[in-house]
């Protein structure tokens, strides 16, 4: 609402529209890929955060940027070094996700710690292989579903899937309607799959169980360790699938693609209410805090705003759902 107002009156712009949907949508989809990792990790009550999902990140965008690449180079077909590309860069990122897992799990290593030095393991190794460069050379089509669109509707001649209708003029792309974009579309099945893992499967309930109480958890018989490793691992995943997004929205592999994404996705955990001592937290939580926080980020760029207001705004709404948090608790208590 503030937005709508202030973009009308200074800017004349419509805030609220469908273009804007689009692009809060957009924005919240990394966030939200990183902030289902956090979720998962905090809920299992490891007593801390992953600090390595972005740089996990980064390590799957040059890992398959990297494979796409090297494959495009040689002539392969554009669909089989895509594929190859994304399944590289999201089945390599489970090892770091199982080590992390292992180090806390086994070691018992602060969770803190051993991701942070996981990280920067990753940070380093996505350096080396891309040289500190953007990877490009590309492979066509990657922009495409990175910036393209599930469903197209053109008034008066119907929808058409994933791409824009053949039969269209130039002057006719004005008219057509792009809905749901590729990126949208996945986030929004890995989505429903998370809330699905968390809320209907043994290993979802074992996660709840293992933040709200380890004690009560290993001696009702729960295999706590391997439970910690694979919610590390999905963890690392869902940074891989981020990473590989990233890829195809800007055709290119960077190592620091994920750089500016931890915080802002710890922040969407914490407005979505997830308990930071675990054992509580819900995936729709998560959702919402992404939502608002990629609103937040959209409507300063609308307003022409500087980048490092987003800290500002996002650092003041956490504080403020602490302490409606906290408020919460101790009017349960009383």
């Amino acid at each position: 609402a503030v937005f709508a107002v202030i973009s009308k009156t200074t800017n004349d712009v419509d805030f609220i529209s469908y273009r804007s949907v689009q692009g809060i949508l957009v924005y919240a989809t990394q966030i939200l890929l990183i902030g289902l990792a956090e979720t998962i990790i905090i809920i299992s009550g490891n007593g801390g955060v992953d600090l390595s999902v972005h740089y996990t990140l980064g390590f799957a965008s040059v890992i398959s940027a990297f494979i796409m690449r090297a494959m495009y180079a040689l002539g392969l077909p554009p669909a089989l070094t895509i594929a190859a590309g994304f399944s590289g860069g999201i089945l390599l990122t489970i090892i770091p996700g199982w080590i992390n897992g292992r180090l806390v799990a086994k070691v018992k290593g602060p969770p803190f710690i051993s991701t942070l030095g996981m990280g920067y393991v990753l940070y380093g190794v996505a350096l080396l292989i891309s040289r500190g460069q953007a990877i490009a050379d590309q492979p066509n089509y990657l922009g495409q579903i990175g910036n393209g669109d599930l469903l197209y509707y053109w008034p008066e001649h119907g929808f058409t899937w994933l791409k824009i209708p053949a039969a269209a003029t130039q002057t006719d792309l004005q008219n057509i309607v792009p809905l749901v974009p590729n990126v949208v579309a996945i986030t929004l099945v890995v989505t429903i799959l998370i809330w699905y893992i968390l809320a209907k499967t043994q290993f979802g309930q074992h996660i709840y169980a293992i933040g709200g109480n380890i004690q009560a958890s290993i001696r009702s018989g729960i295999p706590v360790a391997n439970v910690q490793t694979r919610a590390f691992t999905l963890a690392a995943v869902l940074a891989g699938i981020a990473g590989v997004i990233w890829t195809s929205r800007f055709t290119a592999g960077a190592s620091n693609a994920g750089e500016p994404t931890l915080l802002f996705a710890i922040a969407a955990v914490v407005i979505g209410g997830t308990s930071m001592f675990g054992g509580e937290g819900r995936v729709i939580g998560t959702v919402i805090g992404a939502l608002i926080i990629a609103t937040i980020q959209y409507g300063l760029v609308i307003l022409g705003q500087q980048p490092y207001w987003q800290y500002v705004t996002v650092g003041v709404v956490v504080i403020i759902a602490v302490i409606v948090d906290q408020l919460g608790r101790r009017m349960e208590h009383d």
